[in-house]
């Protein structure tokens, strides 16, 4: 693997952190929170912040190592905790996959068979997984450009829309649905974060944990906007009614006339952020498998195929309907994903002080001898 600019790994944290939002998340934690998600959503930013640190903490540790070298460097038997690591990041890319397959037929090809729909957006998937960290990484700082000047684009043309007073009542929701759509948010958009301990700090060009976390706040500051500004220009009971309610508001954009009903064009941002998030997701599973089973590297890209075919048919054969899909994600997946994303990395965080003063007390032993 060649190294990264410390640029392109924080705009691989901006659309992994975004991954989503617009399409799953913020529907789901409307439901609950109403005129209080964006409380919810400032407090599953404070929350994400402990994995996050922690993610920060072993790369900063163990800089040579990803994060599935260093369970096996930790552990006897980190291959167990690795091939827990694959499960659950088959199952994150299926899930993933799903919602955005879901997406796109629900907003633009609602006649079109959701396996033609899975194939299509599957195959660019495939080809740019296969290219590596590398391709991935500088694709990524293209999308980044594009996405801020989509992004400046919405907050323009949506300006004059917001009425502030669509959010009060404050604090007028269960304290318990709050927390709940905290979790929700922080395992839907921060956790999958320890992906990106795919790739090892020493990889990274002049890495900055300072600019990791800079970026972490740019980004929850952005969802927190988009939230705001969601319930302030349609009002909760329309918020609540709609499926994708942050993409309503693209069809609200409107520049001096000149842009205007471009919401096709301008929900490609959310798009690249799944796409994103998808192909480290695959290059993840990649590589636990490569690492697991000892398996060439040459023989890479036939994992990434074999991975990327699981995905989209069992993604199809599973979420049949929309009722199942969303019922499982704030179920199951929950646990899934706490478990993947934060149970076993704080285990490992655990273990590396432990091995840092076992590996100390052996080299005070070989110096007193």
């Amino acid at each position: 693997m060649k190294k990264i600019s410390s640029l392109e790994y924080n705009t691989l944290i901006w659309f992994i952190i975004k991954a989503c939002y617009t399409e799953l998340t913020i529907t789901a934690i409307l439901v609950r929170t109403r005129q209080d998600t964006y409380i919810s959503t400032i407090i599953g930013s404070i929350i994400g912040l402990i994995p996050f640190a922690i993610y920060e903490v072993l790369k900063n540790k163990y800089p040579d190592d990803n994060f599935i070298t260093l369970n096996k460097k930790l552990f006897k038997r980190g291959y167990l905790l690795n091939i827990i690591l694959l499960i659950g990041s088959l199952i994150a890319l299926i899930c993933t996959f799903w919602i955005l397959v879901h997406f796109t037929n629900s907003l633009f090809l609602y006649k079109t068979s959701s396996w033609i729909i899975s194939f299509t957006l599957m195959v660019p998937i495939m080809y740019a997984s296969s290219k590596g960290i590398n391709v991935i990484s500088k694709v990524s700082l293209i999308l980044f450009y594009m996405s801020v000047f989509i992004i400046f684009i919405i907050m323009t043309g949506t300006f004059n829309e917001i009425d502030i007073n669509n959010i009060r009542p404050v604090f007028n929701t269960d304290i318990g649905n709050i927390v709940h759509s905290s979790l929700i948010f922080t395992a839907f958009n921060i956790l999958k974060v320890f992906f990106l301990g795919l790739i090892p700090k020493n990889m990274v060009n002049k890495y900055s944990s300072k600019m990791n976390f800079l970026t972490y706040f740019i980004v929850c500051i952005s969802m927190i906007d988009l939230t705001i500004s969601t319930i302030c220009i349609f009002g909760i009971d329309l918020s609540t009614l709609y499926e994708f309610p942050a993409f309503q508001i693209l069809k609200r954009v409107n520049i001096l006339g000149v842009i205007d009903r471009a919401e096709s064009i301008l929900s490609v941002e959310g798009i690249f952020s799944i796409f994103t998030e998808m192909t480290i997701i695959t290059c993840f599973a990649s590589e636990i498998v490569k690492e697991t089973f000892k398996i060439k590297e040459k023989t890479d890209k036939y994992i990434i195929v074999f991975i990327c075919l699981i995905t989209l048919v069992i993604s199809n054969l599973i979420f049949k309907n929309q009722e199942f899909g969303e019922t499982f994600f704030t179920g199951p997946l929950l646990y899934v994903i706490y478990t993947v994303c934060l149970l076993i990395p704080c285990i490992t965080f655990i273990k590396s002080f432990r091995y840092s003063k076992l590996v100390d007390h052996k080299d005070c032993y070989s110096a007193y001898k």
